[in-house]
């Protein structure tokens, strides 16, 4: 545990890439967060459980980050170089840290621009879409 009361802890994502995060609750003692680090900044995926009971689910936190990661939704083609989501569902974070300024969703290891979003999912032209947003508290439901 660093001074600051955070854990910082490393995971193996499903394409065997080691992904760090750090742990640490906030809002006096009310929350445990978790933050992955990209590119040299806490800035990555998000997850946010309730302390119960004055006590942080750090196992279950663990436990949720470990699932997620467990888990692919796009592949880059070998020889088109094209995004392809692997099943019918995409899951991602909406972030505001790409280059030009335009939000991206994190996916995998990725930051998928709008464009590029558009693109993967233009292979479903007729098919119906729902998209959920949902709070970083209810990312494991």
């Amino acid at each position: 545990m660093d001074d600051d009361g955070s854990m910082i802890d490393e995971y193996l994502d499903a394409a065997g890439t080691v992904r760090t995060f750090r742990l640490a609750v906030y809002g006096g003692g009310q929350f445990l967060e978790a933050v992955e680090r990209r590119d040299g900044a806490w800035a990555g995926l998000r997850f946010v459980l309730p302390v119960r009971a004055g006590e942080p689910p750090w196992g279950e936190m663990r436990e949720g980050i470990r699932a997620w990661l467990a888990r692919r939704d796009v592949a880059r083609h070998p020889r088109s170089g094209r995004l392809e989501l692997l099943t019918r569902s995409l899951r991602g974070q909406i972030d505001s840290i790409g280059d030009d300024g335009e939000p991206v969703v994190l996916v995998d290891d990725l930051e998928i621009g709008w464009d590029e979003l558009g693109r993967l999912l233009a292979s479903y032209e007729g098919w119906h879409l729902r998209i959920e947003i949902r709070d970083p508290s209810e990312a494991f439901d």
